[in-house]
């Protein structure tokens, strides 16, 4: 093989590799709500949206499960298992395939002087992962906050991985969540 075809087969593959979607974090939230108000919560997995047999499996639902926990335990709310909560916080994954399509186009007015290199068009298919965590208001069963996060959650090979993988997804989420029971959105940082 030529040097130049090696350097342009490693041009080509860095480029793909700098091109692959990471996640993309999300929130929304209703500004009228005073989330003073809070402190206890549920977590519940949507039972009805958690249809991909993968990234919505029991174990995966387990991970984000205790990742949320977590998190918002490390913000000052309690949960609660018997009696009512003031949060609900119901989360779901879903799943789709999508195709990313690279062209580089290597003309250039000396390409004849080179071999006449041309536009080459590659196509990756990949697998694009979401999660979405919607925070309810228990009394009025109003969505007050909502966190998604976007990209390939499902790429790990390893099950310590993933299980990474998925809590920093739901950290990076939460990040954007009121840092205790008691403050309000102005304090998000």
């Amino acid at each position: 093989m030529k040097l130049k075809g090696i350097i342009s087969s490693l041009f080509i593959v860095g480029t793909l590799a700098s091109c692959a979607p990471s996640i993309t974090v999300k929130y929304d939230y209703d500004p009228k709500v005073n989330v003073r108000q809070f402190s206890t919560y549920r977590i519940e997995a949507d039972r009805q949206r958690n249809a991909d047999p993968i990234v919505g499996s029991n174990l995966n639902q387990r991970r984000i499960a205790d990742a949320l926990d977590q998190s918002l335990k490390a913000r000052g709310y309690k949960p609660v298992n018997q009696g009512e909560a003031d949060l609900v916080v119901r989360f779901f994954t879903d799943s789709r395939d999508r195709q990313q399509i690279q062209s580089n186009n290597m003309y250039s007015p000396y390409s004849w002087w080179y071999g006449g290199m041309g536009n080459n068009v590659y196509s990756r298919q990949y697998e694009e992962n979401r999660v979405v965590v919607n925070v309810i208001d228990a009394r009025t069963n109003d969505i007050i906050w909502q966190g998604w996060a976007t990209g390939q959650l499902n790429t790990r090979n390893k099950e310590r991985d993933r299980d990474q993988a998925f809590r920093e997804t739901v950290t990076s989420i939460m990040k954007n969540f009121p840092e205790s029971a008691g403050q309000d959105y102005g304090a998000v940082r």
